[in-house]
């Protein structure tokens, strides 16, 4: 009889693996964190799932001193496979009632050279994470607000 240790040290590592919380992001404007809220989350297996948004009332402002143009530098955690994000102007809202920029991070770290960031204006954005595990998926969506300054 073969022993049966082999499978029931895999199947421990698959659930070690799947049970991680969400991986988070951090970005940074300059070298320095920006802190953000928390927006909504999903987290899904093949069997269930579930959904969480929180709406903030009021967001993080970041006042940035810093030549155009705006780069922000993002590190999600692991298993974070994709993080996109969205900018709005706050004082100048697009007449679409959109976003003025949308951008796509391939990977969990990365930076995107904002093009609409212009100095003096107060701009919202919108990060999304997208992660998976083993036999776990999800995202999670994080929020704050930035103006920049002139030097």
């Amino acid at each position: 009889m073969r022993s049966r240790l082999p499978l029931g040290v895999l199947l421990v590592a698959v659930l070690l693996a799947s049970c991680g919380g969400r991986p988070g992001v951090t970005v940074s404007i300059g070298g320095d964190v920006v802190p953000m809220a928390l927006g909504s989350t999903s987290e899904g297996t093949a069997c269930s799932s579930s959904i969480g948004d929180y709406f903030p009332g009021t967001l993080p402002l970041t006042i940035v001193r810093a030549a155009l143009p705006l780069t922000l530098e993002f590190e999600a955690g692991q298993g974070a496979s994709e993080i996109r994000g969205a900018i709005y102007d706050v004082d100048a809202p697009a007449a679409s009632g959109g976003p003025n920029e949308e951008f796509n991070v391939a990977g969990r770290s990365g930076s995107y050279v904002a093009r609409s960031v212009t100095a003096g204006r107060t701009y919202r954005v919108l990060v999304n994470v997208r992660w998976s595990f083993v036999v776990t998926h999800g995202e999670e969506t994080h929020l704050f607000e930035v103006r920049l300054e002139p030097r």
